[in-house]
């Protein structure tokens, strides 16, 4: 079995025994204030924080088969404009069973007036409980008379009937957290593996004990956790600690240890037993009539392409979520609506009744709160259910879901290292290699007449980068475009997007601008470079708390010819360039050629990314690199008149 591991990864255990407790001190209770809470007027370590959470704990505990988890919060507002966060809701699945429920509601807000504590309690009539659908319910309440200086805090109990899979703890918030403590008291005969992820969490515990009995997490000066760019999905990287059950000890047979999900065939075997599941891969009535469906195409690629369009077309897809179906094939087939995973499953029994290898791969989207994904069958890590399929001998990963992804492509928030493979044998992990070389080609020619600038663009979009353009573009046009170019005064005209034919998804749309020009001026500025992928250095922060993700590799060209007009010369125009980033994870180049024969001036621009993640140790290299580039392709060229 292949490691899915980064280096980053080095910051996750994954373990068969606890971590030792820590920081024993730290304990939130109701109505009991330390000096230093009263007295702070900023978080020391995020001087601009709005408000604190000065301490956190979820004390659990097994009883009567179930988990039991005591939940405290207190946080203090440094400002009047973060009264948000007095808006508190407590989401919870209760399902028909009552997997879930909320007890023992507590919640007070404390000022400090005239030097005294003045403490507001809150009453059950201040508690709301609304009914989301589908099994969720959510409690509702907001903090009366909250202003600058007030603590609040609250407290329930959390009782959790499933023991197979615990949510365990998530260490950090939107706001600076003082210290964030969980606690779990494991009994002898449950043996559960632990599973942490984060930096902090790592560093934090070093020491190891048994696996049962008390283990405990204390995470200290922790700084709030915000969207960075080009890194949506932040919740991947947090700082939390997760528990699956590994096997138990069966005193209703002598204390036998009886072990669960110990490999990723026995967990395949358990997603074979779910009935709906298995009705995809059954040879019955309704796999039979699928077969007899006519599919047009001579060779594996165009049925599997056409089984695709089949599917996107004839079937409405539905909000249900998860990589398990919640109808049969023939349920869906008859009614034609279907989660994501019910019409990759469809795809999939479609795709095997025409005599081509495909399979189902779980895998866990970016935003599902992983990072990498971990050799235990860990079921709980994975979100999604995707196609693997072996067309003409080549391996291809498919989604239904997504309208502009065309056949043979990913969603970008599918774009992950791996995924497991789930077959009726030889079930295990897999490295996903997306092939692909995404990028944008840009020819552009520069001409001056009569009182305008006249650049005629051709620009052609490779692989990801054309689904990515199709997915923002659906509805381009010459006005649009105009505000896109955020240029002063410029007239597009002639604008035309076409898919162009090819093996390789490429798309490519051509139009001329116009710019006025300045005739009585001596020098004319001409930026050479009007589309590209950068405007400005994203970049803009100091310091880089995440990775990177640019979600795929990419090589990009730009080309520009610019013709020299009579009665114009060369007054200056860019030097060359070439720039790398250490070990070779991007590189640019800028290049520009006088043609005096011709009386033109071209320049050949390069730009590859050779890698979709750049870890957070690289930050300052990346931020220098690109605004140097930036600041590059914007420089003019000078054009004067002769005297």
């Amino acid at each position: 079995m292949y490691h899915l591991l980064r280096a980053f990864a080095i910051m996750v255990f994954l373990m068969l025994f606890s971590l030792s407790s820590f920081a024993q001190d730290y304990e939130v209770k109701l109505g009991k204030y330390s000096s230093e809470e009263l007295e702070m007027t900023s978080c020391a370590f995020e001087p601009e924080a709005a408000a604190i959470v000065l301490g956190e704990q979820g004390i659990g505990f097994f009883s009567n088969g179930r988990l039991v988890t005591e939940i405290k919060r207190r946080l203090k507002i440094f400002d009047s404009k973060a009264k948000d966060y007095a808006d508190i809701t407590i989401t919870y699945y209760e399902g028909e069973n009552k997997v879930e429920a909320i007890t023992g509601l507590k919640a007070q807000v404390m000022n400090l007036e005239n030097g005294k504590e003045v403490i507001t309690k809150m009453s059950k009539k201040d508690f709301f409980e609304t009914d989301l659908g589908n099994g969720y319910k959510e409690i509702r309440f907001t903090f009366p008379n909250v202003k600058e200086g007030s603590i609040i805090e609250y407290e329930y109990d959390h009782y959790f009937e499933n023991i197979t899979f615990l949510d365990g703890w998530q260490f950090q918030n939107d706001i600076p957290t003082v210290f964030s403590r969980y606690k779990i008291d494991i009994p002898e005969y449950l043996d559960y593996r632990f599973l942490g992820q984060g930096e902090h969490f790592v560093v934090a515990n070093q020491n190891r004990v048994n696996n049962f009995g008390e283990n405990e997490w204390t995470l200290t000066n922790l700084k709030s956790v915000q969207s960075e760019p080009y890194m949506n999905n932040f919740v991947d990287y947090l700082d939390k600690i997760e528990f699956q059950l590994a096997g138990y000890k069966d005193y209703g047979n002598m204390g036998h240890y009886e072990s669960v999900l110990s490999n990723w065939q026995k967990l395949a075997d358990e997603i074979f037993e779910i009935d709906a599941f298995r009705s995809y891969f059954r040879n019955n009535g309704t796999f039979k009539d699928l077969a007899e469906v006519d599919i047009e195409g001579e060779t594996e690629a165009e049925k599997a392409e056409y089984i695709y369009q089949l599917i996107k077309e004839k079937y409405t897809l539905n909000d249900e979520g998860g990589f398990v179906p919640d109808q049969n094939i023939k349920k869906l087939v008859t009614n034609k609506v279907g989660s994501k995973t019910e019409l990759n499953l469809l795809m999939i029994a479609m795709l095997r009744a025409n005599g081509i290898e495909a399979d189902p791969l779980l895998i866990s989207s970016k935003g599902n709160g992983r990072s990498y994904l971990v050799q235990f069958p860990f079921v709980r890590q994975f979100n999604r259910l995707i196609v693997k399929a072996t067309i003409d001998g080549e391996v291809v990963f498919a989604d239904t879901s997504h309208e502009h992804v065309p056949f043979g492509y990913l969603p970008l928030a599918y774009h992950v290292e791996g995924g497991f493979l789930v077959k009726e044998e030889g079930s295990d992990l897999i490295r996903m290699n997306l092939e692909h070389k995404s990028g944008i080609k840009q020819m552009v020619n520069i001409s001056l007449e009569a009182d305008s600038i006249h650049f005629g663009h051709t620009v052609r979009y490779l692989d990801y980068d054309a689904v990515s353009f199709l997915e923002r573009n659906d509805d381009l046009d010459e006005e649009k475009l105009e505000k896109m170019l955020d240029k002063d005064e410029v007239n597009v005209m002639g604008l035309e997007v076409k898919d162009l034919e090819s093996k390789r998804r490429q798309v490519e749309s051509s139009f001329m601008v116009n710019m006025p020009m300045n005739t009585s001026a001596e020098l004319l500025l001409i930026n050479p470079i009007m589309v590209k992928r950068h405007k400005e250095n994203p970049f803009k922060i100091d310091d880089r708390n995440f990775p990177v993700d640019f979600n795929y590799v990419f090589s990009d060209n730009y080309i520009a010819n610019i013709s020299i007009p009579e009665g114009y010369e060369l007054d200056d125009y860019p030097e060359q360039l070439a720039i790398s980033m250490p070990s070779g994870l991007a590189k640019f180049i800028y290049i520009p050629q006088e043609d005096t024969n011709n009386n033109v001036l071209r320049i050949n621009v390069k730009f590859d990314l050779n890698t979709e993640m750049v870890q957070p140790s690289d930050y300052q290299d990346l931020k220098a690199f690109m605004e140097y580039m930036v600041n590059k392709i914007q420089e003019p060229v000078v054009l004067k008149k002769k005297s």
